[in-house]
């Protein structure tokens, strides 16, 4: 896949989408945490993100469960792939923090937005993260 850099501009204009996803994707993330909760109480928490539906020893409850949590996560999955695939990098989808490939003075950078903001006003170095932003006015 063949990076693409973002202007400002760009990347302002996919915040509308990016909040409604990012609705989505906390309420999903919300019910995978309640299900794997119910799971580990059950003694059926699943390790790896390929398990088992109907494992040996498991009731109707847990079989329900597991099969909810497959659900749950592939369509968390498949979210954050077209988000990927729009060129979005989402770091964290607790606090809706997404980065955006972009280039200052030859060199690559990061956009940075976070939900609850209006519009992409910070970047930050590659390595940088979160704590290394500066104000887009400097861009």
């Amino acid at each position: 896949m063949t990076r693409r850099y973002f202007t400002v501009s760009e990347a302002n204009q996919m915040i509308p989408e990016l909040e409604s996803r990012f609705g989505r994707m906390l309420q999903l993330h919300a019910q995978i945490r309640a299900a794997y909760d119910r799971l580990e109480d059950a003694g059926f928490a699943p390790e790896e993100e390929d398990f088992e539906i109907s494992p040996q020893n498991a009731d109707t409850e847990v079989t329900r469960d597991l099969a909810e949590l497959r659900t749950l996560m592939n369509a968390l999955r498949t979210d954050l792939e077209e988000l990927h695939r729009e060129g979005c990098i989402v770091k964290d989808i607790g606090s809706g923090l997404v980065d955006w490939y972009a280039q200052k003075d030859g060199r690559e950078v990061f956009l940075c937005w976070k939900l609850g903001e209006k519009s992409v006003d910070f970047w930050h170095e590659l390595e940088g993260g979160f704590d290394g932003r500066k104000p887009v006015s400097e861009f």
